[in-house]
């Protein structure tokens, strides 16, 4: 089954070269497609200097979700059977691709997800991310009707079936972060099951960090509501709740356990 990669990119002409490169000796032969989304500091040349497949240039910025359409639909042309996505600021590591890759052909049909939990309860994720994330997790698990570890990671291996109808993204929920949120829920509404792989949580100093283009406060409001709005279409789904709860509370216990494993240890 053939697999593309899509990373989208915006203002990253410090790491772009490097996570393409990387991503074709990772999965050699695969397409890398690199999605500018109105970039103004060379971020797309850099990319084919680096041996992009193909750079899809967005004018103006349109948002990762409007880059991950664009470039999905191009994997899609191209015979792809597995779509691949990992975000151009190098805090996916593209020598995991094979894993997830591996993952997701073993198990046909579903979505594979990496997965920062483990990651961030050993303290490697921003706070603030990762609150957010939390909250984030379980309004998404409850609206797809099963537990989504880590939601908001975009390094994900995505089966053709679950990117059938993009088009119907382009005006609703199609241009921000909420993007990913939504076909993720929808995927998982219509039997795809979501699997997660542990990833690591790679932000490096605050010092040596551009600002993220993730706004915690308005991007999860945006994704609370665009759920609210699934919810109540579909009679807010008390089973899938009770399946959201039961996942948070085994993370409670998860973080809990950690606690008292530390405190003991010192």
């Amino acid at each position: 089954m053939r697999v593309a990669v899509v990373i989208p990119a915006y203002q990253e002409a410090a790491t772009i070269g490097d996570v393409v490169r990387r991503a074709r000796t990772a999965l050699p032969g695969a397409p890398v497609l690199v999605v500018d989304d109105g970039s103004t500091d060379g971020t797309a040349a850099l990319a084919e200097a680096a041996g992009a497949t193909e750079v899809l240039r967005l004018a103006p910025n349109q948002g990762k979700g409007a880059a991950l359409r664009h470039g999905m639909a191009r994997a899609l042309a191209l015979g792809a059977g597995l779509v691949a996505t990992l975000d151009g600021d190098g805090q996916h590591r593209p020598e995991d691709l094979p894993r997830l890759v591996a993952a997701a052909r073993a198990r046909p049909g579903c979505l594979v997800i990496g997965s920062r939990r483990a990651a961030a309860r050993a303290g490697g994720q921003p706070a603030a991310r990762r609150r957010a994330n939390r909250v984030a997790d379980f309004w998404i698990s409850w609206a797809a009707g099963q537990a989504i570890p880590d939601s908001q990671c975009g390094f994900r291996v995505y089966p053709a079936a679950a990117l059938a109808g993009l088009e119907r993204y382009a005006r609703r929920d199609g241009r921000r972060f909420a993007f990913e949120s939504a076909i993720l829920i929808d995927a998982a509404r219509a039997g795809c099951r979501v699997v997660a792989e542990d990833i690591p949580a790679l932000y490096g100093p605050a010092s040596s960090r551009r600002p993220s283009h993730f706004r915690p406060v308005a991007d999860i409001a945006r994704i609370v509501m665009m759920v609210a709005g699934r919810l109540l279409a579909r009679g807010m789904d008390p089973a899938g709740l009770l399946r959201s709860l039961a996942g948070a509370r085994r993370e409670g216990r998860r973080r809990r356990d950690r606690g008292r494993t530390e405190t003991e240890t010192r």
